[in-house]
């Protein structure tokens, strides 16, 4: 009678006694090559089987009198109950992807309790590059592949040991064969020396993987500029200063042009005076008679002409000249 027929005939015969029965964990992680483990109890001391089935095959056989019937180096057991509690570990050694499945423990009496294995694989992450040496004020990218991974895995990057925002980098993957390879690319500027490192992480992973390079960060030289804050004061008010005194001398000038047109329309206005005065005025002017015979002599009295007979017996004569 092989194993499972054994098994099922125990249960068959026990099927009368009921149980209560637990099972942990729920939806087992683990990586790939890696041991999966989990515990089935009880509180009913009157039990005599617990089958163990890994995807509805029997994987493990226990008594409660005699222990493991039938364990292999893939699967394996280990007792710890107590005086109050039956207890058994299931141990899957060296666990494959085909392992990934429902687990389930089984105690006569009881349905039988079922729980999650999921067998994940970690592959490689690296950034790819050496150290680089870049001027400040450049931009920079990095590029990290992650290969050879199951499921997907998440791939985030720190900067200095500081957690980089997920908008700042973008991440793609691609399946090749049963396996996924992932790509995440960075760009930043550089400031200073840091230390720039890209992480890979899935559940099964209790610490990520990570791969890290250093980035030099050289200064640029700028020019001095020196402070012209003092030649600038000083130049501003010289021409302050200059412009004043161009101000002052514009306005003497133009006071003196002014005085001196006054003047020149006074003195205008003055001769203007004096030659109204001198057309208005009569200037008597004497001018010397030449002798002329009495016949004239006595035609000039028969017309009153005014004149005055001198010493020498000229006449003389005055006409008015009227100005």
């Amino acid at each position: 009678m092989d194993t499972f027929t054994l098994a099922a005939l125990l249960l068959f015969i026990m099927g009368g006694v009921t149980a209560q029965v637990q099972l942990e964990p729920q939806n087992a992680v683990v990586l790939q090559s890696s041991d999966a483990r989990f515990n089935c109890s009880t509180r009913q001391q009157a039990w005599t089987v617990m089958i163990w089935s890994l995807n509805g095959r029997l994987a493990l056989t226990i008594l409660e009198a005699s222990g493991m019937l039938n364990s292999s180096n893939h699967f394996s057991a280990r007792d710890y109950s107590t005086a109050g509690e039956s207890k058994w570990e299931f141990i899957i050694k060296n666990v494959s992807r085909n392992d990934s499945g429902e687990v389930s423990c089984q105690i006569q009496g009881s349905e039988p309790v079922t729980t999650g294995l999921s067998v994940q694989e970690s592959g490689s992450v690296e950034i790819l590059g050496t150290n680089w040496t870049v001027m400040e004020g450049d931009q920079v990218v990095f590029q990290c592949l992650a290969a050879g991974w199951f499921p997907t895995p998440q791939l985030f990057w720190t900067v200095a040991d500081t957690p980089v925002d997920q908008q700042l980098f973008n991440t793609s993957s691609v399946e090749v064969g049963t396996l996924v390879n992932s790509n995440s690319t960075l760009m930043f500027t550089a400031v200073h020396n840091v230390s720039v490192t890209c992480l890979a992480s899935i559940p099964a992973l209790i610490t990520p993987q990570h791969s890290s390079i250093f980035l030099v960060v050289e200064k640029v030289e700028k020019p001095v500029h020196k402070d012209q804050t003092v030649l600038i004061a000083v130049i501003v008010s010289v021409i302050v200063v200059v412009l004043l005194i161009l101000i002052i001398i514009a306005i003497v000038l133009c006071c003196k042009k002014r005085k001196r047109a006054q003047h020149t329309q006074k003195h205008r206005k003055k001769e203007l005076r004096t030659l109204g005065k001198d057309r208005g005025r009569i200037t008597l002017v004497t001018l010397p008679t030449p002798k002329v015979p009495d016949v004239v002599k006595s035609n000039q009295e028969a017309n009153n002409h005014y004149g005055t007979l001198g010493d020498n017996g000229v006449r003389k004569h005055r006409h008015v000249t009227i100005v």
